[in-house]
């Protein structure tokens, strides 16, 4: 096996040994994140990684840029026929959104959010995650502190009436906590406490006239998100068709 081979190989592994071999504490959407990212080593780790993949990350945030860019300025353009896609205005609802979710989560009850999520969203995280860390006497304890940043990286426009049933791909950026607790002791099961910053895509979509929660993605899909051709009817932008 040639060198640089071996370098890569030994990459991968370090890399795989960090995602899978660490507990991993809970937050919307039932995805889990390592507790090792959160301590000395592993962000030292994580350091050392991001000088060595400086080129693969410039290339991604390269890519991201221009997806963003791009995807804004047809939002800019469908928004001038329906001002919930204008980017003040969806901006605001996705902050909306994701504040309010957090809360629900933090409550273990998605009751409170069955107006800002779909149907299948919210009988997701309560039966397959909240009922179920109840049944295992675990609580769930999700904060969030802020978010920093909100960028569209994909859409999907509809041709139905008002643009019905479009969806949007966020990359969502946001200071938080997350970690189980046994109910009885207290004690932290998985996870760790102490606030850092996430990055989460979350799929979002208009129906009668609201933003709802669609679905939840680990970050590393904002990528084939962002390299996604955005799918636009031509009447959405006055122009023609276009899927660029």
């Amino acid at each position: 096996m040639k060198k640089h081979h071996k370098q890569l190989l030994l990459s991968i592994i370090i890399i795989a040994l960090l995602f899978y071999a660490d507990p991993v504490f809970a937050g919307p959407g039932g995805t889990v994140v390592k507790g090792i990212f959160k301590t000395w080593w592993g962000k030292t780790l994580m350091g050392l990684l991001a000088i060595i993949f400086l080129p693969v990350i410039l290339y991604v945030k390269t890519i991201e840029y221009f997806a963003v860019k791009k995807t804004k300025k047809q939002l800019a353009q469908i928004g001038l026929k329906n001002k919930d896609f204008s980017w003040l205005n969806l901006e605001k609802n996705v902050y909306d959104v994701f504040t309010r979710v957090h809360v629900a989560w933090n409550n273990e009850d998605m009751e409170q959010v069955k107006d800002h999520v779909n149907h299948w969203y919210w009988q997701n995280q309560q039966k397959v995650h909240l009922d179920k860390w109840k049944s295992e006497n675990l609580k769930n304890v999700s904060h969030l502190e802020s978010i920093s940043k909100i960028k569209p990286l994909y859409l999907e426009i509809s041709e139905e009436e008002n643009f019905e049933s479009s969806k949007i791909a966020f990359s969502i950026t946001a200071n938080i906590e997350d970690y189980l607790i046994n109910r009885e002791t207290k004690k932290v099961v998985h996870g760790k406490k102490g606030y850092n910053d996430e990055e989460k895509v979350w799929i979002m979509q208009y129906v009668e006239g609201k933003w709802l929660l669609d679905d939840i993605r680990d970050s590393q899909f904002s990528m084939s998100f962002a390299k996604m051709t955005n799918v636009v009817p031509d009447f959405a932008i006055n122009g023609a068709l276009n899927r660029s």
